[in-house]
């Protein structure tokens, strides 16, 4: 299928809702299983990132992330393109519109994305995500829906046959609209986990802490993690002052104090704001799978 040729169309159209009640936000907040999913979420995201390695040296910041997540999202929803995921790039302000472009090279070049139509003079128009880029987001997603399962068990079809060719992509129109929405419109109250996010690791480094805090009771923890600043460093391909800047931006937000050579102390602010974000993004992810339930009902229902 051939992308529209002002490069407008379905991304846009998706994106006409904006965000999530706040009272269901507030309601995903206080439920009692939201601790045991953020676990999940946390704990197979770390080990996911060994499992996919080229998916995370590639894509380690939230932004350039997000963007391969809007390029699954145009594929799904009329075709992926150079200049629509430029204007989206610059719609949502996670990432420069030069940026995007040297994201869909990289993606190329990794093997994530492969031409699939050329224009008589010879330039690409059309992108098609390969197989390793589905497999690699699939089971990444795959992690947040296992945690969404643990709230709403109801979705648990979705993840059974996640594998099924037409149920990513289903999945994908919602997330990806979602996605869009949320960098367009950032929450005051989760601008300090946006801002570590959209640092190279930062993420990892916020998940690394909470595993290394955790004892089994809240999550996140509040306490005493240990870690190395040389230790991150090399896990995460980093330098050690991009570390240090992270841990010190952190404890200016008031998520994280200093204790010593290798000590922080994780305070209760830090499990508010993930709180808020995973709340957000599991709202999102339950409304993603709950379509894609409806799309495989009505795959069923065809002669």
């Amino acid at each position: 299928m051939s992308a529209p040729d002002d490069g407008r169309g379905a991304a846009e159209q998706g994106q006409a809702r904006v965000g999530f009640a706040e009272h269901r936000i507030q309601a995903m907040r206080a439920d009692p299983r939201i601790e045991a999913a953020m676990r999940h979420s946390v704990n197979r995201s770390m080990a996911y990132y060994d499992a996919a390695p080229v998916m995370h040296r590639n894509l380690k910041d939230v932004g350039r992330f997000v963007l391969g997540v809007v390029a699954l999202y145009l594929d799904a929803t009329g075709g992926l393109t150079h200049r629509r995921l430029r204007d989206l790039s610059g719609q949502t302000g996670l990432i420069s519109t030069g940026a995007a472009t040297a994201l869909l090279l990289r993606l190329r070049l990794i093997g994530y994305v492969a031409p699939a139509e050329t224009l008589p003079n010879g330039a690409t128009r059309l992108y098609r995500p390969t197989s390793a880029m589905i497999t690699a987001f699939r089971e990444r997603f795959r992690i947040e829906l296992e945690a969404c399962a643990m709230i709403d068990p109801r979705i648990a079809s979705v993840i059974e046959r996640l594998d099924e060719p037409q149920v990513f992509p289903n999945l994908m129109a919602v997330l990806g609209a979602d996605a869009i929405n949320a960098a367009r419109h950032p929450r005051p109250d989760a601008a300090s986990i946006d801002r570590l996010a959209l640092r190279t690791a930062g993420m990892l480094i916020m998940f690394h802490l909470m595993q290394s805090a955790d004892q089994g009771g809240a999550f996140p923890p509040v306490g005493e993690a240990q870690v190395s600043v040389s230790s991150l460093a090399r896990r995460y391909e980093v330098s050690r002052s991009h570390v240090l800047t992270i841990l010190r931006e952190a404890e200016e937000m008031g998520l994280i104090v200093r204790l010593g050579e290798g000590r922080w102390r994780l305070e209760p602010q830090l499990g508010e704001v993930f709180r808020t974000f995973y709340a957000v993004l599991y709202l999102g992810a339950i409304k993603g799978a709950r379509a894609a339930q409806a799309a495989m009902a009505g795959d069923r229902g065809r002669p």
